[in-house]
């Protein structure tokens, strides 16, 4: 039974042998999927819910690091130790959640005692599902003037994509601060006043975070600054500031005046890349 003294938690994964019993997954699981439990571990035991949320995850040979820290808010990247040091990474895709009664869950799902989630990976996972429906909106007219092309028939928004994407590994996130003008549609001519901030791993990532950081943020200067012209002359995007930041830096007040970017024009278009960087408030 599923009481408050289960083992299940936020995270685990199902057994192959017992994946494959759930006839909510409709034969979607073979040997290059696992089943990823995203029930929050309250709600697991709880007598108001009636079933468990499940994501039928693709088996990867390695993780990618656009797909890391919550990053992309419709893939997620997770690494399990499995016993005898070996490990597995799974990639997790919002379109593949499934919904298991609970009584069939009860009955069939066994947890996979051998593999287990860091908890880095379950901070990173709780992000990503919080991301899904908790990812800020920015200004239409801001996000158009991101549009604007600039080099080679890109728009900015793509040619910032192509500056992050080489350092990815190291970053955490892109963060916009646009002050008094966050929800608001400024008129034609009037520039919207920006900062951002370059959010590296200071922790895991060191020197070589902190420098790949600092070449983005220099990198989107030069970018921001062919795109728009100088701050005090710019009538579209001013780029007031954009500077590198040690995630260990960062505070909850800071967090509260930031929203974090994703690159829209990927998310709404056909090809299956996703976005960059993840779109909820706090880094994992």
């Amino acid at each position: 039974m599923l009481t408050r003294d289960t083992d299940w938690r936020q995270g685990d994964l199902l057994t192959q042998e017992t994946a494959v019993k759930l006839t909510a997954l409709n034969g979607a699981v073979c040997e290059a999927h696992r089943v990823v439990v995203i029930t929050h571990d309250c709600d697991i035991p709880h007598e108001g819910e009636i079933s468990v949320e499940v994501i039928v995850a693709d088996v990867v040979s390695a993780p990618n690091p656009q797909f890391s820290y919550a990053k992309n808010p419709r893939k997620l990247h997770l690494g399990y130790e499995v016993a005898g040091g070996q490990s597995v990474v799974v990639e997790l895709r919002h379109a593949e959640r499934r919904i298991v009664p609970k009584g069939e869950f009860e009955k069939h799902a066994a947890r996979d005692d051998h593999a287990s989630l860091p908890i880095d990976g379950k901070r990173a996972l709780k992000q990503w599902l919080a991301a899904r429906y908790g990812r800020p909106a920015f200004p239409n007219a801001f996000e158009n003037r991101l549009r604007q092309i600039v080099s080679r028939k890109n728009s900015v928004e793509r040619q910032i994509g192509k500056i992050l994407e080489p350092k990815a590994k190291h970053l955490v996130g892109l963060f916009f601060d646009l002050g008094e003008q966050r929800s608001a549609e400024v008129p034609a001519g009037e520039p919207y006043a920006l900062s951002i901030s370059v959010v590296y791993d200071a922790t895991e990532g060191g020197t070589q975070a902190r420098e790949s950081a600092e070449e983005v943020a220099s990198q989107l200067r030069e970018l921001f600054g062919q795109a728009y012209g100088k701050p005090d002359a710019a009538t579209e995007i001013a780029l007031d500031a954009c500077e590198a930041v040690a995630d260990t830096s960062i505070t909850l007040a800071d967090l509260r005046r930031v929203d974090q970017w994703r690159l829209e024009y990927i998310s709404l278009s056909d090809d299956d890349h996703g976005d960059f960087l993840s779109v909820g408030e706090t880094p994992a």
